[in-house]
């Protein structure tokens, strides 16, 4: 398929770039991040950075942010050559960075974070009245209301804590803002807010380069867009000249299915029930919620942020702050999983939204964050506790195979990682345990298009085997793709239960917004 092309010279001679970076390479021990990369925002321009994980997006921001020194290549911003050394010179020529892990110190103030390093001062201490103020502004720009400016940021969701990460760098009034996944986290009310907000900046003169995985939203937000594979420029089109399949043509390097859809054999699917939950509650979190997993099912849990999807998942898994009441059964069996070592030792596995910051241990290598729930399988015996390293390894490389983690990642620290290998690695872990009863939030946040179809259709593998899964996620088409049922929650509650078979987009978005359909189970 032949994709739009726009070549530097169709470009008026007239209207500088507010960036331009040329012949970018980076190399690192090994390997070639970058080859000859050239990457231009125009002002006043929405301009999105697409490419599978690994392709060299976050490399190349890193260049432009100064957290990286490129190895060859050099950058113009306003037609004059700049040399980045550090963060500091980036923030000087105006350069604002929202990264997908979030750079907030949870033990701070929401007030503290955004204006943290640039606190207003009276004589020698920090004028909190000015502080709050100041940071109250510059949420109001964003239309957030709902979140108290003084309150610490661990207390928040991790919707509200991209909100206020998005607010910090608005707040330094940059020139050129860069944008990586900054929707991810966010309900379909805060990006239509955040769309809106970028719309307006892009008219104030300035340049926002756009990374995302959600090629709807580059197809309705953005001017422009370069595509990255394997470290080098293969297209820079205009989005009115291209749809989704060619996006998705031009990332992947061939063609794709663009919505995935599992195939379900029913004849494969046992019906005894492995899970069976009743009445569960927390607090104002989960109201009364009940349900049920069959074996080799895949049930979709969603709704809007903060309805309580998330609370269900951590209560299965104990790990929910509170009292919580209902019953749980596994296999027939009644259970109180009311710490996560017990969870897992009942054979439940759980997936977290927060990858970062709860799923990884980022200085680790792969292999270790692989092994690490499943170390007492390979004691040679209760009273040696000595671990059977090559019986360890013999198992990790043989889940690797099938989540398809690179071997050369698996001795690397998982920081190192693209996002969908950190995931892979997640899921592996919980593979390696054997663990029947899995449930996994937002399983592919922050996942490219390629890796993400790994994932589904390791889901759809683990289904075929028996395994019980719960998928909880706010993407809708991922929902319809991989489940079997569809529960929806609002404010709390069930509001909403459909079959595979019945289940529309229109029909889940309606009932994300309290409509009743087909209640119970």
């Amino acid at each position: 398929m032949a994709l739009p092309q726009q070549s530097p010279e169709s470009l008026s001679e007239a209207a500088i770039p507010i960036l331009a970076m040329k012949g970018i390479t980076r190399r690192f021990p090994g390997t070639l991040a970058l080859d000859d990369v050239d990457f231009t925002v125009n002002r006043s321009e929405i301009h999105a950075l697409v490419g599978q994980n690994g392709a060299g997006k976050s490399t190349l921001v890193k260049i432009l942010a100064g957290d990286y020194d490129a190895t060859a290549g050099s950058i113009v911003i306003d037609g004059r050559p700049v040399t980045i050394r550090n963060t500091r010179d980036a923030r000087r020529l105006g350069i604002g960075v929202v990264y997908q892990e979030l750079s907030l110190l949870p033990n701070l103030t929401v007030a503290e974070n955004v204006f943290l390093g640039r606190e207003p001062t009276r004589l020698t201490n920090v004028n909190q009245g000015e502080l709050i103020r100041r940071a109250r502004e510059a949420l109001d720009q964003l239309g957030i209301l709902h979140i108290d400016v003084r309150t610490r940021v661990a207390r928040l969701t991790l919707a509200e804590r991209q909100l206020v990460e998005i607010a910090k760098v608005l707040s330094l009034d940059p020139r050129i803002l860069i944008l990586d996944e900054p929707t991810a986290a966010l309900s379909q009310d805060d990006v239509e807010r955040l769309f809106s907000i970028l719309r307006r900046l892009k008219g104030r003169n300035i340049g926002i380069a756009y990374i995302s995985h959600r090629f709807k939203e580059i197809l309705a937000l953005c001017d422009r867009g370069t595509v990255l594979r394997g470290g080098r420029v293969v297209s820079v089109f205009e989005t009115k000249n291209m749809t989704l399949d060619m996006l998705v043509e031009a990332t992947l390097g061939q063609k794709q299915e663009t919505f995935f859809r599992r195939n379900v054999r029913h004849e494969g699917i046992r019906r005894e029930e492995a899970l069976v939950v009743r009445n569960l509650s927390a607090g104002d979190k989960v109201r009364d919620v009940s349900f049920d997993i069959h074996r080799g099912e895949i049930v979709g849990l969603c709704g809007l942020l903060g309805s309580g999807q998330n609370e269900v998942g951590r209560a299965l898994f104990g790990d929910l702050q509170g009292e919580v009441h209902g019953t749980i059964e596994l296999n027939g069996r009644r259970v109180t999983p009311r710490a996560p070592h017990r969870a897992k030792q009942l054979g439940i596995g759980f997936l977290t939204e927060n990858r970062r910051e709860e799923g990884l241990f980022p200085e680790m290598r792969s292999e270790e964050n692989i092994s690490i729930a499943s170390l007492g399988r390979f004691v040679w015996a209760k009273v040696l506790p000595f671990i059977r390293g090559w019986s360890v390894r013999r198992a990790i490389w043989s889940i690797a195979q099938k989540t398809r983690v690179a071997p050369s990642a698996l001795p690397r620290p998982v920081r190192f990682l693209s996002g969908g290998n950190q995931q892979k690695v997640v899921i592996s872990r919980w593979l390696l345990r054997d663990s029947e009863v899995l449930v996994f939030a937002e399983p592919t946040f922050g996942v490219d298009v390629g890796a993400k179809n790994e994932i589904y259709r390791q889901l759809e593998a683990l289904a075929h085997e028996g395994k019980s899964i719960l998928v909880i996620s706010t993407d809708i088409p991922e929902i319809l793709g991989l489940s079997d049922r569809i529960f929806v929650m609002y404010h709390g509650s069930f509001t909403a239960e459909f079959s595979r078979e019945e289940a529309s987009e229109e029909q889940i978005v309606r009932a994300m917004q309290g409509a009743h359909d087909h209640v119970g189970s």
